[in-house]
């Protein structure tokens, strides 16, 4: 009834929001679906679409089936006698304050050695963009690791430094008049400010560390190495990391790159471990999941990495709502739901003010994806995934158009919200840093993937990437 009420009601009001003429020429694919799972509006939604941060909803539902909501990961780490022996099972929330705190409690003040082993090392994630690569929200994926695989670089006057002071990284001042432009090659190693710097100490920019592992490493010896076994007697100590749940949380909310990809490798390193391809294994762990636990047509997903960075992603958002409506059937809906992005918070903090949402934001350039659950005014919970791509217009001239449809969605008579989902507007909360703040610490920026500061929404495109888009190098990693 509901369906054939929907059919005769608003077809025609979403067909004038998604025939918006700035999304001429554009792939506009959308499915919305009741609780049954029956489909009250589509438009091509067979189509294999990239999802960017949408697919983040593929790889958390993956973590968390496999991992479970309580599940913390533990690094372990014996002191040797001229050694240290870390054992690591991927934790990306560890941070420099741990780390040090765990040298102290072991006393490695002249260890020379860190002999890590990690359940991954992929570094760069597959087909991303090479012009991405200086910036924190592509920086590099090992399972030791350290913030996020990310260092700040700050400014004031003529002095420039990093925080933590801890890494190789020694910027450099180039000419110092004009705008402020930074040049970064994490490969190289180099950095370079030019043009004028603050006169009070504020970050300039947060940037990728190359080797993550590395970086931790330093906190505990001089000396970092790779190896295949640990110890067989019980560990000195144990760094155990946070819930599932609060990484999962920080991941949506937020869109978190670096949070995504090593969710993804974690959960498939859970179910055997990984090869010398991780996300080659990976993939396929996720495939099956998704087939065969889910029950997803094969065709409906494509998955390369686990954060949406890469454009060899592809989705259909028949796909992505009935993945949306699994969850829901599970003992953990209720994570799942509290995990969610929700107006007035992280990506969603200025968009769909007051609007019963909650769901996943996603943007790439010429991408952008809205999926998650509506609330409608007769207590009905609508399930939907709008994907655009390929348009002209701005980025945020998209996201209004998709943020207009779910309005619509919300607004309509014909539907309500059922409180049990518990799905309400959330009031928005200070942001939160990925470290423990420090005395100039500004609040982390809240766009997808987590930028490196303010500039033109590229949102998986770094602010060194050239303009013309014929000059961009696509860096494959299998």
């Amino acid at each position: 009834m509901l369906a054939a009420l929907l059919t005769c009601l608003i077809p025609n009001d979403l067909d004038k929001i998604l025939d918006d003429p700035r999304l001429a020429g554009a792939i506009i694919s959308c499915c919305v679906a009741d609780e049954s799972g029956a489909t009250l509006y589509e438009r091509n939604s067979s189509t294999r679409v990239m999802p960017a941060s949408n697919q983040k909803l593929l790889t958390n539902s993956f973590a968390l089936a496999i991992l479970g909501p309580g599940y913390q990961p533990k690094t372990r780490l014996w002191r040797m006698r001229a050694r240290v022996v870390v054992d690591s099972p991927g934790d990306p929330m560890m941070t420099h304050e741990r780390l040090t705190q765990a040298a102290a409690e072991l006393h490695l003040k002249n260890i020379r050695e860190v002999d890590v082993r990690e359940a991954y090392r992929p570094l760069i994630g597959p087909s991303w963009e090479w012009d991405d690569l200086p910036n924190r929200y592509a920086a590099p994926i090992s399972a030791f690791t350290v913030d996020r695989g990310s260092v700040e670089l700050w400014g004031q006057g003529d002095r420039l430094w990093v925080e933590p002071r801890f890494y190789w990284l020694e910027p450099q001042r180039g000419t110092k008049t004009g705008p402020t432009k930074i040049v970064y090659d994490p490969i190289r190693r180099t950095l370079t400010v030019n043009g004028e710097l603050p006169k009070t100490a504020a970050r300039l920019d947060t940037l990728s560390l190359d080797q993550p592992d590395q970086a931790a490493s330093m906190y505990l010896g001089r000396r970092f190495r790779l190896i295949d076994q640990v110890p067989s007697r019980t560990q000195d100590l144990t760094l155990v990391g946070p819930p599932l749940s609060t990484t999962m949380k920080d991941c949506l909310v937020h869109s978190d790159n670096n949070l995504a990809e090593n969710l993804l490798l974690m959960a498939a390193s859970k179910i055997k471990p990984l090869g010398r391809d991780p996300y080659a294994d990976a993939d396929q762990d996720l495939t099956r999941f998704l087939t065969q636990t889910v029950g997803e047509e094969p065709g409906d997903f494509h998955p390369e990495d686990g954060s949406g960075m890469s454009r060899h992603d592809l989705v259909t958002t028949r796909g992505i709502v009935k993945l949306l409506q699994w969850d829901l059937r599970q003992s953990t809906k209720d994570v799942w739901l509290d995990a969610l992005a929700k107006p007035g918070a992280g990506t969603l903090a200025d968009r769909l003010k007051g609007v019963p949402f909650a769901g996943k934001t996603g943007t790439l350039d010429m991408v952008v994806a809205l999926s998650g659950y509506v609330h409608t005014k007769k207590d009905r919970i609508l399930t939907v995934s709008l994907i655009l791509n390929h348009f002209i217009c701005k980025d945020s001239e998209a996201r209004a158009i998709a943020d207009a449809f779910i309005e619509k969605l919300a607004d309509d008579d014909s539907f309500g919200t059922n409180p049990e989902l518990g799905l309400s507007h959330e009031a928005r909360p200070p942001d939160s840093c990925y470290r423990s703040p420090g005395p100039h610490r500004n609040a982390r920026p809240r766009f997808d993937g987590g930028h490196a500061r303010e500039r033109t929404d590229r949102r998986a495109q770094s602010g060194h990437a050239p303009d013309d888009r014929s000059q961009r190098v696509a860096v494959r990693g299998r």
